[in-house]
């Protein structure tokens, strides 16, 4: 019997790769994949970016609901484009507001 590597994808199936086969494709996905980042390290992020409430709160954590209230109380910065709320990530997160609310949250550890 030849060593397998079996890949599970729930609801599809299972993927079944010889060690060599495994192996290639680690390591082309590690030539795709984008340089890592030193901890402390800014986030890189393409210039003139915008982004909605749901895209802050899956990178910061910080609920959609937070950003979405801000904006509404013009706390932390925001442009309107026809009726959505689009935020500047490099804005919102040197804003004094976030960095107080990452401060306050930090200190109850």
């Amino acid at each position: 019997m030849s060593d397998l590597v079996l890949i599970p994808f729930p609801g599809l199936g299972t993927l079944a790769l010889s060690k060599d086969q495994f192996d290639s494709a680690l390591a082309a996905g590690r030539g795709l994949a984008p340089p890592s980042r030193k901890p402390g390290e800014p986030l890189a992020l393409p210039p003139d970016e915008l982004v909605d409430a749901d895209c802050l709160a899956q990178r910061t954590g910080v609920p959609k609901s937070w950003w979405m209230a801000q904006a509404r109380n013009r706390s932390i910065p925001f442009r309107k484009i026809g009726r959505r709320v689009r935020f500047d990530p490099r804005e919102v997160l040197n804003s004094g507001v976030f960095q107080r609310r990452t401060q306050s949250v930090g200190s109850l550890d």
